[in-house]
C-alpha cells in the first residue's frame, strides 16, 4: 500500500453514538504488539493482532501505520488494513441484526464465525491452498478471479477486501460482467503491455473467457457454502442467467497443412526442427499432451513398439501402437548410449533442477513431492512447452499458415483427422482418454485395444500409405515360417527372372 493511501477507520451509526476503530501499539515486556481498539461511548475494547514489531520506533502512532523502517512494512500493514476492514464488515452485519457491540465484534473476530466473509480474502485463501498442494492450474484459476475482481473494485473506488459475499447479488454480478466486457483483450496488446484497461475501438475480452471467469467466481461461492461461510441462498448464480457459450471454430490442421509441415525443409537440431518432431509425434500418438511428450522416457517404449505411459493430467494409462512415422521420429533421438531411464526428447535434460526432475520417473514420484516442488516442476514443463511453441511459431511463419500452430493443436488435429476417416466418436474418446463422450464430441464436432489400434492406423493411412503398407507387409511376413518365406522368395525370383 502506498505512503499516500489513507484509510478512514471510523464508522458512524445514524442518530446514535458511534463505534470507532483504531490501531494502537501496546508495549508489553519489551515486545511491541499492535491491537485493534474498538471504542463505544468513550469505552475501549481491544483485539490483539498477529503483528509484533521489534522496535517501538517502527510505529507511527499519529497515522496509525507501520513505518518504512520495518522490513516487513508493506506485508504487515496490509494485514492490519484487512483486520480493520474485517471488523467493520462484522460491525455492519451485526448492525443489520441489531446486535452490534464491541464485545460481539471481538467475539466474532476471535472465533472466526464470520471469517472469510470477504469474498477476495476467501478466494485468496483458496489460491494459497492450491499453491501449498502444488495445484498449478487451480491456483492460476483462482488467481484470475482475484486479479479481475481487484481490478473491478479499484475501478469502482472500493477496497476489494471490503466486499462481502452477501453484497455480491444479481446486480453486482451484472455490473461485474459489464466491466469485464469493457476490458481490452490482452492477446492483441503490444508485447509487455498487459494491464486491465479499456480503450475505445480495441478488441475486447472474448465472451467465452468472461463466462469462464464467472464459472470460477461461482466455484468460490460453492466452496464458501461448503465451508459454512455462506448459506446456499446467498449464491447469486442461483438466479443469475448463465452466459451462453459463443461457438468458435476450433483450430486444427487439415491433411494438406499437416503434409506441408512434414515436407518443410528444416535444419536438424534447430529449435523449429525439434518443435516439429514433438508436434508430429504428439499427433501420431493420438494427441498425447505435449507436457507428457517432454517427460517420456525410453522405458515407455515397449519391445513390441508400443507407447505405454500414465497421463499426468488424469493419471489414466495409455497404451497404443507406435506407427512407422512415430518410430522414425524416435530413431532421430536414440543412440548407443541411450538408457531406459533417459528422457526420449532433450528439453527436460538440462537447466536448473534438471537432476531433481530426472528422479521423477512416474506420476507416483511426482505425487509425493511437496507443494512448492510440484509447482516448480510444472512450471519447468510449462517453460519447455513455451520453447516448443516458439519453434512452432517459426514454422507457422515459414509456411504462411492462416491459423495458429501450437502444441495443443496437435491434439485437435488428431481429432479432425479421425473425423475425416469417419471413426466412431467412442473409439476416438478411448484414444484421447477423455472422461466423457461429450468432451470428445466438442473436439470432433458432433475400445477394445485391438479396435483402438486399428482405429489409430486408419487415421494416418491416407497421409503415409506407402509407409503404412510396408509396415503391414513386414508384420505379415514376420508371422510366416522359414519354409513359407523361402517359397515366396523363390516364386518372386522366378517371376522376376521371367519378366
Amino acid at each position: 500500500m502506498s505512503e499516500t493511501t489513507e484509510i478512514v477507520y471510523k464508522v458512524r451509526k445514524p442518530r446514535r453514538k458511534g463505534i470507532s476503530f483504531n490501531l494502537e501499539l501496546r508495549p508489553r515486556a519489551n515486545t511491541f504488539p499492535i491491537y485493534l481498539r474498538i471504542t463505544e461511548e468513550g469505552k475501549h475494547y481491544r483485539f490483539k493482532s498477529t503483528i509484533l514489531l521489534s522496535k517501538k520506533s517502527d510505529w507511527d502512532s499519529q497515522r496509525q501505520k507501520i513505518r518504512y523502517t520495518e522490513p516487513n512494512r508493506d506485508k504487515w500493514q496490509e494485514e492490519l488494513d484487512k483486520l480493520v476492514e474485517r471488523a467493520m464488515d462484522i460491525y455492519r452485519e451485526l448492525e443489520k441484526e441489531g446486535t452490534a457491540s464491541p464485545d460481539k465484534i471481538i467475539e466474532e473476530l476471535t472465533h472466526g464465525n464470520r471469517k472469510g466473509s470477504s469474498f477476495l480474502e476467501y478466494a485468496e485463501s483458496l489460491r494459497e491452498e492450491c499453491r501449498k498442494n502444488g495445484q498449478l492450474s487451480s491456483m492460476n484459476k483462482y488467481n484470475q478471479v482475484c486479479r479481475k475482481f481487484t481490478s473491478y473494485m479499484n475501478s469502482r473506488g472500493r477496497n476489494p477486501y471490503s466486499v462481502t459475499f452477501k453484497e455480491m447479488d444479481y446486480e453486482f454480478i451484472s455490473d461485474f460482467v459489464s466491466y469485464l466486457s469493457s476490458l481490452d483483450n490482452k492477446q492483441y496488446m503490444p508485447h509487455g503491455e498487459k494491464p486491465d484497461i479499456c480503450t475505445p475501438g480495441a478488441p475486447k475480452l472474448h465472451p467465452n473467457y468472461i463466462r469462464k471467469i464467472l464459472q470460477y467466481v461461482n466455484t468460490v461461492f460453492k466452496s464458501a457454502e461448503k465451508a459454512k461461510i455462506i448459506k446456499h441462498e446467498d449464491n447469486p448464480f442461483l438466479t443469475y442467467t448463465k452466459l451462453k457459450p459463443v461457438k468458435t471454430d476450433r483450430e486444427e490442421l487439415t491433411q494438406d497443412e499437416v503434409q506441408r509441415v512434414i515436407n518443410l525443409e528444416l535444419k536438424p537440431g534447430t529449435k523449429e526442427w525439434h518443435s516439429r518432431n514433438f508436434f508430429l509425434f504428439a499427433m501420431y500418438c493420438a494427441g498425447i499432451r505435449i507436457g507428457d511428450v517432454l517427460c517420456l522416457r525410453w522405458i515407455n517404449i515397449t519391445d513390441d513398439n508400443r507407447l505405454h505411459y500414465q497421463m499426468s493430467k488424469n493419471h489414466k494409462i495409455q497404451d497404443i501402437p507406435l506407427l512407422p512415422p512415430a518410430l522414425e521420429i524416435l530413431s532421430l533421438y536414440r543412440d548407443e548410449a541411450t538408457s531406459p531411464e533417459d528422457y526420449i526428447f532433450p528439453y527436460m535434460k538440462g537447466g536448473r533442477n534438471s537432476e531433481l526432475w530426472a528422479e521423477i520417473k512416474t506420476v507416483k514420484d511426482f505425487d509425493i513431492l511437496d507443494g512448492d516442488m510440484k509447482l516448480k516442476y510444472k512450471r519447468a514443463i510449462m517453460s519447455k512447452e513455451s520453447l516448443v511453441n516458439n519453434g512452432l511459431k517459426i514454422i507457422h511463419d515459414k509456411l504462411g499458415l492462416t491459423k495458429p500452430l501450437t502444441t495443443h493443436i496437435a491434439r485437435h488435429t488428431f481429432a479432425r483427422l479421425a473425423k475425416e476417416v469417419h471413426l466412431d466418436n467412442s473409439l476416438v474418446q478411448g484414444l484421447l482418454k477423455h472422461s466423457s463422450l461429450s468432451t470428445t464430441e466438442k473436439y470432433m464436432g458432433r475400445f477394445s485395444t485391438d479396435a483402438q489400434d486399428e482405429a489409430l492406423k486408419a487415421v494416418f493411412q491416407p497421409m503415409a500409405p506407402e509407409m503404412m503398407r510396408k509396415k503391414e507387409l513386414l508384420d505379415q511376413l514376420s508371422k510366416l515360417s522359414d519354409e513359407e518365406l523361402a517359397a515366396i522368395l523363390e516364386e518372386h525370383n522366378y517371376k522376376h527372372g521371367q519378366d
